[in-house]
């Protein structure tokens, strides 16, 4: 997803959260995607690896085309907004297509296309929310991510990446806003620590090659 975020259908101004929005029968008429992160000015030098994405594993509450908000301890959901799928999609297709577009690596897909891949990334979503204070609300995006050597499913390493990028206003937009800013930084920031760990990983990675070779 390459254009700037992106409203798929048109809504009121943003309603602030007011009591409990779980249960909300009211119909949901905005959806958003998020754009993928731009390419980096000092991008590192690509390695001839091909690499996977799984879809993510989801925090208890956020696995869903709802957009959640904590508002105090309470886990809440806006009203009439959606994802415009269900957040893992949404977390891994912006996570795929802007390793994509980093050329980190010969080639980045998601793990469900099948495609033959020497490293498997397994991610964990501790955060995916919107956070309400006093102001304006404070979006919080945390991912674990898990690297994997395919040929002999080794756990190459473990990573982290967490941003916090407050909306300007109190509107649904400003919200989706920080959204795509936190999760653009998240990606950059673990597709860094693959990228090193991975061309750390190479010479294993060829000696088990050669030695399955010589078998």
């Amino acid at each position: 997803m390459k254009k700037a975020l992106m409203v798929l259908a048109f809504a009121p101004l943003f309603t602030a959260c007011t009591g409990s929005l779980l249960d909300s029968k009211l119909p949901a008429n905005l959806a958003y995607v998020l754009a993928s992160a731009p390419p980096a000015a000092d991008a590192a030098t690509p390695l001839a690896v091909d690499l996977a994405i799984s879809r993510p594993h989801m925090a208890p509450g956020l696995d869903s085309e709802r957009i959640a908000v904590i508002n105090g301890r309470q886990l809440d959901y806006y009203r009439g907004a959606l994802w415009g799928a269900r957040s893992a999609d949404v977390v891994q297709t912006l996570l795929v297509d802007s390793w994509q577009d980093q050329r980190l690596f010969r080639s980045v897909t998601a793990e469900q296309a099948r495609v033959s891949a020497d490293y498997v990334l397994d991610i964990d979503v501790r955060d995916f929310q919107a956070e309400q204070g006093a102001g304006a609300p404070q979006v919080n995006v945390q991912l674990i991510g898990r690297l994997i050597r395919v040929v002999d499913r080794r756990l190459v390493g473990t990573y982290q990446a967490q941003a916090q990028v407050g909306a300007t206003e109190e509107r649904m937009s400003a919200v989706a806003a920080a959204f795509e800013s936190a999760a653009q930084r998240v990606a950059l920031d673990l597709a860094s620590q693959a990228h090193a760990a991975v061309a750390a990983d190479l010479p294993a990675l060829a000696a088990i090659r050669g030695n399955t070779a010589r078998e």
